[in-house]
């Protein structure tokens, strides 16, 4: 009887033993792709998209994006539509929600040094801003336009 105790005692605590092992390798790995810097980016553009973070759903329609040439991020570089800062420079790129007839800003007062972005893409018919267009700023706040967005092509 005692040796059949020890038998299924040794058992039991080589696999509860395994049991805490792969649970410390689960939460190792777990915590590693949390810290991940490319998951941040991920998951901070879904939460923009689910309506958490800044525009929701409705205005995906036309968007304008915008990238950071010099530097990897200037958090208190912002894109304003309409003189009302919608996006900020934590990251390379920035996307932006607009409309027909909004007032793209860039805004870089905090810094002294000039400061240059582009406009790498453009989403729901926008046609101005146009892609590729260069914006230097140097410490001030610098009007790209007026948006101006395209009739949509509707398929037969």
């Amino acid at each position: 009887m005692r040796k059949d105790f020890f038998f299924w005692g040794a058992k039991l605590e080589r696999w509860l033993l395994r049991i805490v092992v792969m649970c410390a390798v689960m939460l190792v790995t777990v915590q590693w792709f949390s810290n991940d810097p490319a998951l941040r980016v991920i998951s901070k553009a879904d939460e923009s998209l689910t309506g958490q973070g800044g525009f929701g759903q409705a205005d995906l329609n036309h968007l304008v994006t915008f990238q950071l040439l010099d530097y990897t991020s200037l958090p208190r570089a912002a894109v304003l539509v309409n003189g009302e800062k919608k996006g900020y420079f934590t990251h390379r790129y920035v996307t932006v929600p607009v409309a027909d007839g909004d007032e793209l800003a860039v805004e870089t007062s905090f810094y002294e040094h000039p400061v240059s972005f582009k406009i790498i893409e453009t989403y729901g018919n926008v046609l101005r801003p146009s892609t590729g267009t260069v914006i230097e700023v140097h410490g001030t706040t610098k009007t790209i336009g007026t948006v101006e967005i395209g009739k949509p092509i509707k398929d037969n």
